[in-house]
């Protein structure tokens, strides 16, 4: 492992290093793609910057809700040392995720950027960013996988990783939006990212995923997550085809 890097002398933390690293990829892939949703330059840049914003705010506070259901009756937690080291965490990756569409959301309102389109670039985007910040777990030995020998772990980080590279090329090559008009592709997105965590997650060995049941807190989210988008399809489907029944 390879927590630090050092330049000029001064140590940076390779998961802050991978994040930017995803997070530049990912404003690549955006604008690579903004031409095929319509949108200029610069509604990449705003989007970009809420969807940072929002990240950061999600992330962490997803992680003091679960601190809270899992740790809130414990004598000594709600002391301002231990909220300081709640909140100076990485945070939450659902709870990013969901900061950073709530947010992306909201700027496309504000500046009236068409929303389905912003949200077709995320897909594309996440994606990206999660292919390279996703390293940054590896280099800093956080969020490990089960161990398969002495001193020899399952580097589900990389598995991850590689995953959400191979699903972002599964989508610039197939292009779902030309395949499938009208079909959204941030719930496609989530929904093969979502299938990925869960089954990833039997191999996570990190304690700090917190656990529920038989399923890790990430799994369950993951579970509501496909059933949601499920359900939403279904009833998609349904209202088709009664259009289609009452046209005929």
């Amino acid at each position: 492992m390879m927590p630090y890097v050092y330049i000029d002398g001064e140590p940076i933390s390779m998961y802050f290093f991978m994040a930017l690293g995803g997070l530049l990829f990912a404003v690549v892939i955006a604008l690579v793609k903004r031409k095929t949703f319509g949108l200029r330059v610069r509604d990449i840049l705003r989007i970009t910057t809420f969807a940072v914003i929002g990240a950061l705010i999600g992330a962490r506070l997803f992680r003091a809700i679960g601190h809270i259901i899992l740790e809130g009756r414990e004598p000594g937690f709600w002391t301002a040392e231990n909220w300081r080291y709640i909140l100076s965490s990485v945070g939450v990756f659902y709870g990013g995720l969901f900061g950073s569409i709530g947010m992306v959301a909201l700027r496309a309102k504000l500046c009236r950027i068409d929303m389905k389109s912003v949200l077709n670039v995320v897909a594309y985007a996440a994606f990206a960013f999660q292919s390279i910040a996703r390293l940054g777990c590896w280099f800093s030995g956080c969020c490990y996988g089960i161990e398969l020998a002495r001193g020899v772990r399952f580097p589900v980080q990389l598995f991850e990783a590689g995953f959400c590279f191979v699903a972002l090329l599964v989508f610039l090559i197939i292009k779902p939006e030309r395949r499938w008009p009208g079909m959204p592709l941030l719930p496609m997105y989530l929904f093969v990212y979502s299938i990925g965590r869960f089954i990833l997650e039997f191999f996570r060995g990190d304690e700090s995923r917190g656990s529920f049941l038989i399923f890790s807190t990430s799994q369950w989210i993951a579970l509501l997550v496909v059933t949601a988008i499920c359900i939403s399809f279904l009833n998609m489907q349904k209202k088709r085809t009664s259009v289609g029944t009452t046209t005929i």
